[in-house]
């Protein structure tokens, strides 16, 4: 064996291996591990030129690697108002929302006619309930179209001059799959828009360069991740990452999925399953439904206080039929593309899995792991279904945090409280793993980690004891899981002899401290290949 360029000492080695294997130091040779062990079989090895970082009681795990997240929506939103509501952020009223996007206009300096734009707002954790309509906006930036973009980015406000850009005027009908509010008692739009009256405009303002790249990408190396997922890009997007790369590699890896309306344009140019310097073109992603927080998840037994607009026996809305859904899984499967869809609701869960069945009835192979992502307000037999199918979740845990006593108040106790199973996942035999779906949450990882542990709401409700999981099979969802679920298991998301030189350096080991303490533990240091890219010291 060729003598070690780093040898990592002094540590708890968490390896996530089939054995759940505890070492205490970690060597790595020419970007891969070569040796994992005690500090005195890995030390043996060093060599003159080895070396040798002593990490002082701290603990190595494996880089995390997040399932599902949006590297091509958080780019662009890095020099954007951030509008979140606590925890996570600081806006709390509507005077606080308006401030902050003047803040970022004055920072910005957009020309006359340019967007001004806030992304993660949350009324619901707003003290005054946050209503927000294209009046206010009108009235507060009179020179600038203004956008602001809902905490799931499954809807937003915007102000009249995006309304009569979009046509959406006086008497317009709601788009199949949309909706559009109206000022109370009239047909007006009032700027809240959701879903197919929302999503194919935002995805035409998510444009960014490299330095915002750059940006995004070290703030994902900052917590720990090395491998990541820009979760709904669309041709453009996917071209535009790969010239970032073939230019100069990444600082993490980026597996891209492309939004299922570009399926046909990326299949023909020949770009699913290619990879040039750490980015990687994974396969479709479909967008079967909404959000649960935000009302639009398709469910089969109708919301308990009606839809966003005040709609009653609602049931959420559907962004693909029956028939599209089924048209883009087969040809996906077809060609050898993995399929990865966006199910919130159980009725969402119920069109994949027909479409799924519908392909393979027409002859076609899948190509095994279909991930359907988030699976949170679904039926117990669905996961049953999943493991009949070779399905593998990826699941949401930090929404019984964030979004907890939302979900409680939508959905009633016995459906939230089984929102994410986790538990019953793993215990059915299936492979769960966890994602932050950034910028929708915060990336954190070990927010993440937590909530799958404790499962506990902001006012401090345990949403589900009974879906809790133990911090190595919350570790295991952030790691070799997601290495799973994306074919990656062989070369990453484990600490073992010739896997990629991946890993996290942490403060604490998460499965020796408290629970509440795990969601504090910091990130140290961040190496790719076996290269700091990160370091917090």
């Amino acid at each position: 064996m060729s003598t070690p360029d780093l040898i990592l000492t002094g540590a708890t080695v968490i390896t996530v291996d089939e054995a759940d294997t505890i070492a205490e130091a970690v060597a790595v040779t020419d970007g891969t591990i070569s040796a994992v062990g005690t500090a005195a079989e890995v030390g043996a090895l060093a060599g003159p030129d080895t070396r040798t970082l002593d990490l002082e009681g701290a603990t190595v795990i494996p880089g995390f690697v997040d399932a599902h997240s949006h590297v091509s929506m958080g780019a662009p939103f890095i020099k954007h108002a951030d509008l979140q509501a606590p925890p996570v952020g600081g806006v709390r009223t509507v005077d606080d929302l308006l401030r902050a996007l003047h803040e970022a206009k004055d920072r910005n300096r957009p020309a006359p006619g340019e967007y001004v734009i806030g992304w993660g707002y949350y009324p619901d954790a707003m003290d005054d309930d946050g209503a927000i309509t294209a009046e206010i906006l009108d009235r507060e930036f009179p020179d600038h179209p203004v956008v602001i973009v809902h905490v799931s980015a499954h809807g937003g406000v915007v102000s009249s001059r995006v309304l009569e850009d979009l046509g959406y005027t006086a008497g317009v009908s709601d788009p199949e799959g949309g909706t559009i509010g109206r000022y109370p008692g009239t047909d007006a739009p009032d700027g809240v828009l959701w879903e197919q009256a929302w999503m194919p405009f935002v995805f035409g303002l998510l444009d960014y360069g490299r330095d915002e790249a750059d940006a995004m990408l070290a703030e994902y190396a900052r917590w720990g991740m090395t491998t990541v997922q820009d979760g709904a890009a669309t041709r453009a997007q996917v071209e535009k990452l790969r010239g970032f790369a073939a230019e100069r590699e990444l600082l993490v890896d980026v597996r891209s999925l492309v939004a299922y309306p570009e399926f046909d344009d990326v299949a023909q140019a020949g770009l699913f399953n290619t990879s040039v310097s750490g980015h990687t073109v994974q396969g479709v992603k479909l967008i079967i439904d909404g959000s649960p927080q935000g009302r639009t998840a398709y469910v089969t037994e109708e919301y308990r206080h009606g839809g966003p607009g005040g709609e009653q026996h609602w049931h959420g809305l559907v962004n693909m039929d029956q028939d599209l859904t089924d048209t883009v899984v087969t040809a996906a499967y077809q060609q050898g593309v993995q399929v990865f869809a966006h199910c919130n609701g159980d009725g969402a869960v119920d069109r994949l899995l027909a479409a799924h069945r519908a392909a393979v009835a027409a002859g076609a192979t899948p190509t095994g792991r279909t991930i359907p992502i988030h699976s949170q307000v679904m039926r117990g037999e669905q996961l049953d279904e999943y493991a009949a199918e070779g399905f593998e979740p990826s699941m949401f845990t930090v929404h019984t945090y964030l979004f907890g006593d939302t979900h409680i108040a939508n959905f009633g106790e016995e459906r939230a409280f089984g929102i994410s199973p986790m538990r019953s996942a793993i215990d059915k035999g299936l492979r769960p793993s966890n994602h932050s779906d950034y910028p929708v949450t915060p990336i954190n990882p070990l927010l993440l980690l937590w909530s799958s542990v404790a499962r506990t709401s902001t006012g401090g409700v345990v949403l589900g004891e009974g879906e809790r999981i133990t911090p190595l099979e919350g570790l295991r969802a952030l790691t070799i899981n997601a290495a799973y679920e994306h074919f990656t298991e062989d070369d990453r998301g484990s600490i073992e002899v010739g896997k990629l030189a991946d890993l996290a350096v942490l403060s604490a080991d998460p499965l020796r401290v408290s629970t509440d303490e795990i969601r504090d533990i910091r990130v140290l240091r961040t190496l790719k290949r076996g290269v700091t890219i990160h370091d917090a010291s």
